[in-house]
């Protein structure tokens, strides 16, 4: 059987969270301003030992122009269920087909642009964007649609920035 050829940008995505984990880059010298939606983890779950990391394929941004949207369908929850249609309305595409699982629109912010993470362990999910930057710069508001097998219970959104 022939391996799976390694996605680049998933595997830039991993190095870049390892570097930020490693380095501590979780420092709030990194960012200029907070957002009302970061949601930061107790710091005790760190490493993510025994956190499951949700494949890409079931991360989609919601569009630009469907931001205000999301916003603020997210204004008074960090995650809701969404049906097929309104997650194909919010991402400009129908979602690929994952048979077990719902999609939910949830909370995220970043720095820069670089790439999501999304860790769940039982009934708790860590929304992560890790970019890269030479300054501190103001947290911004990214909705997602994530194709979830469960509603989770407890939403940490959170960034980071390594140099």
């Amino acid at each position: 059987m022939k391996p799976k050829p390694v996605d680049r940008a998933s595997l830039f995505l991993a190095a870049l969270f390892l570097a930020a984990t490693l380095l501590g880059c979780r420092d709030e010298r990194a960012w200029t301003s907070a957002d009302s939606w970061y949601n930061p983890p107790p710091s005790e779950i760190y490493p993510l030992s025994g956190w499951k990391t949700l494949d890409y394929t079931q991360i989609h941004q919601v569009t630009a122009a469907q931001q205000p949207a999301a916003e603020a369908l997210l204004e008074n929850a960090a995650i809701l269920e969404l049906t097929p249609q309104q997650a194909a309305e919010l991402t400009g595409q129908p979602l690929a087909d994952h048979p077990t699982t719902k999609p939910y629109l949830t909370r995220g912010v970043y720095l820069n642009r670089g790439g999501f993470s999304i860790h769940f362990k039982d009934q708790q999910l860590l929304v992560s964007h890790d970019s890269l930057g030479h300054g501190p710069a103001p947290m911004k508001r990214q909705a997602l649609v994530l194709q979830l097998n469960r509603l989770p219970q407890e939403v940490f959104v959170t960034c980071s920035m390594a140099e």
